[in-house]
């Protein structure tokens, strides 16, 4: 396999992971204050709009829909010829309308009926989602191009995952101030446009390899052929279940903070705050590791770590002697430790069935394989908004009883040990000849 792209520089590196800020500046306010405030919990000051069940109905399809799509943006960013390459013209016109309706979803008609309140939310959700779609697949579908090796890739996929970081702790440190006190409608203003020239500048750093494609096949024997990828399944349906446990906590966090913590919606910021600076720290033990543990282990490292700490926060608030608010930070940060492996790991793992794929069908479809994996990311995070609000409505989300609150810690734990099951079947090696050996292939 021969790749032409430029030597990955510091400079390069760091402006190609901007977007991956952005997107997560943008994502992160949506996912974690949509729930809560079109469904606030009693008590809270705040106008209900939409009953807290039916908001997680709503999501639902379309969290479906933007899984649904995701194959069939990852085929057109593949397939795409154009003057400014594959990749750039949806990072161009994608980021500004991801701006516009994460604005526009936080102006729901003023006494509107539920029913146009309800149809509302969906047009503005659906229209982010689709938008995010358009700008990350392709996005991701570049790791593999500009980091060919394995070593390179982790390299990548940590700076990327660094970058992330920082993008999910401006929306944290951010998002819940600016919430609580200049209102939602000014978060998402100032999100989308921070989140907006982060991914534009992403485009500085940009470079798409000239390699050899193979034929190009069509949507959908692109799509069967990926399904017939049997690793690729063991990893996806894996994430897909660790994706459902992220969604459930990260949708809860508001609760938990105002509920079972006893702190205001500003505190969710110190809460993910300590998350995500332990992933930022922890980050280059990871890499390290990686030089010495194969990628597949530590990811079973990371899931099994991330199960542990999810389902020990269900306790938090309960040891005499200690406030709960600290509790609740310590249990952020370690799962900040394993989450974050978790997440620099399982994109490396994409490059290798990337090139496990060429082995098999002679082409290289690297959106089409992030398409479909974001397919099944959006399948744990559709899950992940109907899990929640039953568990809230079910169990209870009042400060008299938060048990709902608290049991979405131990359900998000339950997904990712179900995830870990699954990723056991998982057989691919960092390098193509570890896959060859792993595999009982024989040499190309």
């Amino acid at each position: 396999m021969q790749n032409s792209a430029p030597r990955l520089t510091l400079a390069r590196t760091l402006l190609y992971s901007m977007a991956s800020a952005g997107l997560n500046i943008m994502g992160m306010t949506m996912d974690t204050w949509l729930l809560y405030f079109y469904a606030p919990p009693q008590g809270s000051g705040r106008a209900a709009h939409l009953p807290a069940a039916l908001v997680g109905a709503l999501l639902l399809p379309i969290s479906l829909w933007d899984a649904a799509i995701d194959p069939f943006i990852g085929h057109w960013s593949d397939t795409t010829r154009s003057r400014w390459g594959r990749r750039r013209p949806f990072l161009i016109l994608g980021a500004p309308a991801m701006a516009l309706f994460l604005v526009l979803v936080w102006m729901p008609p003023a006494g509107a009926s539920p029913a146009l309140t309800a149809l509302y939310l969906v047009l503005m959700v659906t229209g982010f989602r689709t938008a995010l779609s358009l700008v990350g697949i392709p996005y991701d579908g570049t790791l593999p191009e500009m980091a060919p090796q394995p070593t390179d890739r982790v390299q990548l996929s940590y700076w990327k995952n660094v970058l992330g970081i920082v993008g999910v702790l401006i929306a944290a440190v951010a998002a819940a101030p600016l919430f609580e006190t200049a209102g939602p409608v000014a978060m998402g203003a100032v999100a989308g446009g921070v989140g907006m020239v982060a991914i534009w500048l992403t485009l500085l750093g940009l470079r798409e390899a000239e390699r050899p494609a193979g034929e190009t096949m069509g949507v959908l024997e692109g799509m069967r052929a990926t399904l017939e990828n049997r690793q690729f399944i063991y990893l996806a349906l894996s994430t897909l279940f660790v994706y459902v446990a992220y969604g459930v906590v990260l949708a809860d966090l508001p609760y938990f903070a105002t509920l079972v913590v006893g702190a205001s919606e500003s505190s969710v910021s110190l809460l993910q705050g300590a998350m995500i600076i332990v992933m930022a720290a922890t980050g280059p033990l990871w890499a390290m590791w990686n030089r010495r543990v194969p990628q597949r282990r530590l990811l079973n490292a990371a899931m099994l770590g991330t199960a542990v700490v999810l389902g020990l926060s269900f306790l938090v608030g309960s040891v005499p002697g200690v406030p709960a608010l600290a509790q609740g930070l310590a249990m952020m940060g370690l799962s900040g430790i394993a989450l974050g492996g978790y997440f620099i790991v399982v994109y490396a793992l994409m490059g290798s069935v990337v090139d496990y794929d060429e082995m098999l069908t002679g082409n290289r479809r690297e959106a089409n394989y992030y398409g479909t994996f974001s397919f099944a990311r959006g399948l744990g995070g559709a899950a992940a908004t109907l899990i929640l609000p039953l568990l809230l409505q079910g169990l209870g989300y009042s400060r008299a009883n938060p048990l709902g609150a608290r049991a979405a810690f131990l359900v998000a734990a339950a997904f990712v040990l179900i995830g870990l099951g699954i990723f056991r079947g998982y057989r691919l090696g960092d390098t193509p000849k570890e896959t060859r050996a792993n595999l009982g292939l024989p040499e190309a």
